[in-house]
């Protein structure tokens, strides 16, 4: 399960060190490297030789909302604000990855935002140099603003007509009364932000994107000593804990009109300190809902053909999250076999039944992990929600050690713990 695959919110615009800790493979090969810089970032370096580019990523604390009154969809403007923008003489780094034939991406999340470069491995110094000057010293300007405001609103269209990422959003608002979990990562319309000032986005940004809020994640054919490329002001203050939000007390239904039917299902499960439980409810949504493989989603592919599903556990600082997305003509057949697989999952597998599904359990968390870009993307996640050594790509390989201590018993207690009566969200059709 990727990052990318497991969570919304990306959208593509085509110093010395303190200390380091290596992880080494069994041949002896360093490939995980952690380093504490100077300026107040962490540096995770996974270099792999064998491949042609490298992926390079920022990653922040900072909340979707703001730090004051909540503006939905602030920490995406005000990111891509600074991509947009020239860095003086220079040009501006979505222009420049553009340039040498490179992808660019900005992906928001309720407590997190990540900006994330793919280049060819010879570009990778000017690259990242290039983002951290641009971010740690934010510089903006009102023509960037208003590129960014339009980019911003049309994620925003986009993500309404997406019955996915609506009960994604609607589920959350449910889950969370309070804090930025409890709110959209970009708006509806851009209205509020408009109206959002030059020198207000620049105080954010100041602050969500200093150095010493910033995990970097490297990952691909990566040259040695990176930390002589990080540029852009050392800030002091250190880096801010994990952005958290208030569960609701109990769970709840909610009905809304939308343009076809569609089910959301959602719990909170345990927070990522937990990682056994983690762990299990990652191997629950495996089982029962990965694409192809998945019992519902062999079940839905026969009996509810027209029919979307989507099942993950999220995991976060606290409390971590499992959400079941459905979408189309049968969904609500496609419901009832969700519930009743839920039900069984409470109770132990054949030991050799489990064994198996583990075994594609630990393969699917493999091959999903293996691109430059998928590596960079779970380093980033899981150190900023809290236990980098849990990342899947990790060489440490504490995530592949809990994947393979779970057994039946334990899975179906935690799937007897966490996953109880659920947070509906259903999206009605209007009848015609």
């Amino acid at each position: 399960m990727t990052l990318r695959a497991r969570t919304l919110g990306a959208f593509i615009l085509c110093a010395g060190f303190a200390a380091v800790l290596f992880f080494t493979t069994s041949s002896g090969i360093a490939a995980v490297e952690r380093t504490q810089l100077s300026n107040g970032s962490a540096l995770i370096v996974r270099r792999d030789a064998t491949v042609p580019i490298v992926a390079i990523e920022l990653w922040f604390r900072a909340p979707s909302i703001g730090f004051r009154a909540p503006v939905v969809g602030l920490s995406r403007y005000a990111a891509t604000t600074i991509a947009a923008s020239p860095q003086g003489s220079a040009p501006s780094v979505s222009q420049l990855i553009k340039s040498i034939g490179g992808r660019f991406s900005i992906s928001a999340y309720a407590d997190a935002v990540s900006v994330a470069a793919s280049v060819p491995a010879d570009q990778e110094r000017v690259v990242l140099r290039a983002l951290t000057r641009a971010y740690f010293t934010p510089i903006l300007s009102a023509g960037s603003m208003r590129m960014a405001l339009r980019e911003v609103a049309i994620a925003g269209t986009q993500q309404q007509l997406d019955p996915q990422a609506t009960l994604h959003d609607a589920l959350f608002s449910q889950l969370f009364t309070g804090g930025p979990a409890h709110y959209a990562t970009v708006p509806t319309n851009a209205n509020t932000l408009s109206r959002v000032s030059l020198a207000e986005l620049k105080a954010f940004a100041s602050r969500a994107f200093r150095s010493t809020n910033a995990i970097a994640t490297v990952a691909g054919h990566a040259t040695d000593n990176l930390a002589a490329s990080f540029a852009g002001r050392a800030a002091h203050e250190p880096m801010d804990n994990p952005v958290d939000s208030t569960p609701a007390r109990a769970p709840s239904t909610a009905t809304r009109s939308y343009g076809e039917d569609a089910v959301g299902l959602a719990w909170l499960g345990p927070a990522i300190h937990d990682v056994k439980a983690a762990t299990a409810l990652d191997f629950i949504s495996d089982y029962l809902f990965r694409n192809d493989t998945g019992v519902v989603a062999r079940i839905s592919r026969d009996d509810a053909p027209d029919s979307f599903l989507s099942g993950q556990f999220i995991t976060l600082h606290d409390p971590g999250v499992m959400v079941v997305e459905m979408a189309g003509k049968q969904v609500d057949r496609l419901q009832a076999h969700v519930e009743d697989q839920l039900q069984q999952i409470k109770h132990p597998l054949s030991q050799r039944a489990f064994d198996d599904a583990r075994t594609a359990f630990v393969y699917h968390i493999m091959t999903d992990t293996e691109t430059p870009l998928a590596m960079a993307d779970n380093f980033g996640w899981y150190a900023i929600e809290g236990d980098p050594l849990y990342a899947p790509s990790d060489d440490g390989a504490k995530y592949l050690q809990v994947a393979q201590s779970l057994d039946p018993r334990y899975v179906a207690k935690i799937a007897q713990q966490y996953l109880g009566p659920p947070t509906v969200v259903r999206l009605r059709a209007a009848q015609k």
